[in-house]
């Protein structure tokens, strides 16, 4: 009790110099000066020279657009397009490539182990095939081959097959000793390639089968590749989920692209579409065209021809620099000037810091006036308040206070227990030393997890969730923070600290309270009564545990799943009417 009212004693003496120091500062702050003398307002001077320059520096762009927008779209175009078109063809030839390989792997080991392939063998193989394709075997005929030739793999075109709703492709290979290796790839294999060749969001992959049949269009279901008697691909003009049906239907406005690169710009039902593509040559997909689908305004689309009269330009030029130098040494001197004096009042060095002179524009003489009077109330309120203080009203800006608010919120109180038998075996300085750890341990539990502590209780903490920042797990992070902190206490060494916690939610009033010489972020209600009321029924439940967390059913009922916690049942709470569910967590 003596301490608290020296503590409130000593926040009266300091409203009090505090006032003092206010009316040092009026009696002593400069007297108002009566200056007519006309002042540019920096807003129209920093008006003038920015407009001026971006009428000159977009006249510049605009006309250097417009010479050479047409040679640069081509040329991006241009290799935009072989780009793309060659990542997906290497992505398609690394495909057959590492089939071949595993085919080839497959006869290699088949041939040094002198054996047959069973289908056990062949499950085991299947897991390096791409997701849908299997493997099966058949009789081939004995041919002798030379021993240094390897085994030639035989790839089908797409055909209908038992037992597969799309198209498949098939490989073989002779295995040399009567069997014949058969990969199986239906048309979903080539679904899958395709999207992992659309890297990018806009464009829309493509495998045509000449250019009447589609193998794979990005984006299309997998119903609208299903085989027909006699028609295992599906025609393209039929796929009209994709603008891609239309790339070959007559119109006036299709036309094939010019430039390095091959492609087809034609008008969609949703606009013009631009579709790049290349036919493959050799090798498994020989025949195959292989492509990309844009919209026209994404890929090589026209820019707007705008013209500028470019001696105007350079004249506005010329006349723009002339202001920018003048107005920009103007407001560069003053402007340093206030830039230096900042800083060395951020660092609180106020007797070194000089008073910044008048200015001829009116905001920044109105700033270095502010400046000054800021700076003598600075000094005055110094001689008061410790410097630490001042620097944290500058941080924070001196803002108002928060709004008081009526939030639901998870309250924790924590107390040490024991502690006042323990405490008499102490000296001061082992006191001051064993609390400040405690609290140490426990304030790192709750920061940790994101909570709010708000006070010290003697050797108890009260925190909070919820607030001031929303927090709509607030139930469930205060939870793993006590949790943390049961952990933290059971590996302390010193068995002789033996805490006890109570965690309850509900609604309760947040903000500032207080006066206004002193005003505390609090929380008030009686969902804190509840907290510390489940942290004195800890004793109750288990007097010797060194770590007893209890929660109410309100608090269990906003966590996740899982959260193991022991039910106590009701228990009627000293000061309550009602009986409250508890749970005991640690």
């Amino acid at each position: 009790m003596p301490q608290d009212i020296l503590a409130h004693g000593n926040a009266a003496n300091g409203n009090v110099d505090a006032a003092r120091a206010v009316r040092d500062v009026k009696k002593s702050g400069p007297p108002a000066e009566k200056d007519k003398r006309f002042r540019l307002p920096v807003g129209v001077a920093l008006g003038l020279v920015f407009s001026i320059l971006l009428v000159v520096i977009c006249g510049i762009i605009i006309t250097y657009m417009a010479a050479s927008d047409r040679r640069i779209a081509g040329r991006l175009l241009d290799e935009q397009g072989v780009a793309v078109l060659r990542a997906n063809e290497a992505v398609l030839t690394g495909f057959f490539d590492r089939q071949e390989l595993l085919f080839r792997s497959i006869a290699a080991h088949v041939a040094e182990t002198d054996a047959r392939l069973t289908a056990a063998d062949l499950r085991v193989y299947e897991k390096l095939l791409p997701e849908g394709a299997r493997l099966e075997t058949g009789s081939a005929v004995l041919v002798e081959a030379p021993p240094d030739e390897l085994p030639e793999i035989s790839w089908s075109a797409f055909e209908i097959r038992p037992g597969f709703d799309t198209a498949v492709k098939t490989a073989e290979l002779d295995l040399g000793n009567g069997q014949l290796l058969i990969g199986i790839y239906p048309q979903q294999v080539f679904a899958d390639i395709a999207r992992e060749m659309a890297f990018e969001g806009r464009q829309q992959v493509f495998m045509l089968s000449g250019r009447d049949h589609a193998i794979a269009i990005e984006g299309l279901s997998a119903s609208d590749f299903l085989a027909q008697p006699g028609q295992p691909l599906p025609a393209l003009e039929t796929l009209d989920g994709s603008p891609l049906h239309l790339i070959w239907a007559p119109n006036d406005q299709s036309h094939d692209m010019g430039g390095s690169v091959t492609g087809r710009v034609f008008p969609g039902d949703q606009g013009m579409f631009t579709a790049l593509y290349t036919e493959v040559g050799s090798g498994p997909a020989k025949g195959w065209i292989l492509g990309a689908l844009y919209k026209a305004e994404e890929f090589g689309a026209a820019l707007d021809q705008t013209r500028i009269v470019l001696y105007a330009a350079l004249v506005a030029l010329v006349v723009g620099a002339v202001l920018s130098f003048a107005v920009g040494r103007m407001l560069g001197r003053p402007l340093i000037r206030l830039a230096h004096a900042a800083a060395a009042l951020h660092q609180l060095e106020f007797a070194s810091t000089d008073k910044l002179p008048r200015s001829r524009l009116k905001e920044l003489d109105d700033v270095n006036q502010a400046f000054n009077g800021s700076l003598g109330a600075l000094n005055a309120f110094a001689k008061y308040v410790p410097r630490q203080l001042v620097s944290r009203l500058i941080e924070e800006g001196m803002t108002e206070a928060r709004n008081i608010e009526l939030r639901e919120m998870t309250i924790v109180f924590t107390d040490l227990a024991g502690f006042t038998g323990m405490a008499s075996h102490l000296s001061a300085e082992e006191t001051a030393a064993y609390l400040n750890g405690y609290f140490e341990t426990v304030s790192q539990a709750i920061t940790e997890r994101q909570g709010t502590i708000d006070k010290f209780l003697g050797d108890g903490v009260m925190a909070f969730w919820g607030a001031p920042a929303d927090q709509p797990d607030h139930a469930a992070m205060a939870i793993a923070a006590v949790k943390a902190l049961a952990d933290r206490i059971a590996a302390e060494p010193d068995a002789s600290m033996r805490v006890r916690v109570g965690v309850h939610t509900g609604k309760v009033v947040v903000g500032d309270i207080g006066s206004a010489a002193r005003m505390n972020y609090t929380v008030i209600g009686d969902a804190v009564n509840v907290a510390a009321r489940l942290q004195e029924y800890g004793k109750q439940v288990d007097p010797e545990a060194r770590v007893i967390v209890l929660a109410s059913g309100d608090t269990m009922a906003q966590l996740p799943e899982g959260v193991s916690a022991t039910s106590l049942g009701p228990i009627q709470l000293r000061g309550r009417t009602e009986p409250l569910s508890v749970f005991r967590i640690a």
